[in-house]
């Protein structure tokens, strides 16, 4: 699995974003830093497989977010004047 975005892209949380992260608004955020490639847990027991995601530090409106998981986030898509036409 690659990474879909790179520091100063715009994003928007995802349904499922916004249900974990208990907040329902729609909210602009851009990416500040990552991509980040993580494995959860950092020392995982012989019986558990480790999970692998990238993740990302966001800013929402005065907010530093860090460490969420491409999963959780949406490309912000804006149309441009030829799109409209």
């Amino acid at each position: 699995m690659n990474s879909k975005y790179k520091v100063g892209d715009l994003i928007v949380l995802s349904d499922f974003g916004r249900l974990v992260m208990d907040d329902n608004k729609r909210r602009i955020a851009l990416v500040v830093e990552g991509p980040e490639y993580v494995t959860y847990p950092l020392i995982p027991n012989a019986s558990d497989e480790p999970v692998h995601f990238w993740s990302y530090t966001i800013m929402i409106a005065d907010e530093l977010i860090t460490g969420v998981p491409q999963e959780f986030l949406d490309r912000m898509v804006m149309e441009s004047k030829e799109d409209e036409k």
